[in-house]
């Protein structure tokens, strides 16, 4: 079932993109943006209000965040160029 799911959305972005083109893709630019500065924040927040191992468990986990949330963005840059090309 969650596979399903996950070829629906997937063609469902396809469509978006074909229809929307470039602002689709500045949208979602925008959110991925939003989301790393998003986790930043949270992540100081955790800071200030754990313990030292809860503190570098989400330490972890936000940098895991942020390096996959930093890839889409820039595999999002790479697919925009290669339409201008």
């Amino acid at each position: 079932m969650i596979g399903e799911i996950l070829i629906f959305v997937h063609k469902l972005d396809d469509w978006l993109d074909r229809r929307l083109g470039k602002p689709y893709h500045a949208l979602l630019g925008i959110g991925l943006v939003v989301e790393i500065v998003r986790h930043l924040r949270e992540f100081g927040d955790v800071v200030s209000t754990t313990g030292i191992v809860k503190t570098v468990l989400a330490l972890i986990l936000f940098v895991v965040l942020l390096i996959h949330q930093l890839g889409e963005l820039y595999e999002h840059a790479g697919h925009r160029k290669e339409r201008e090309a």
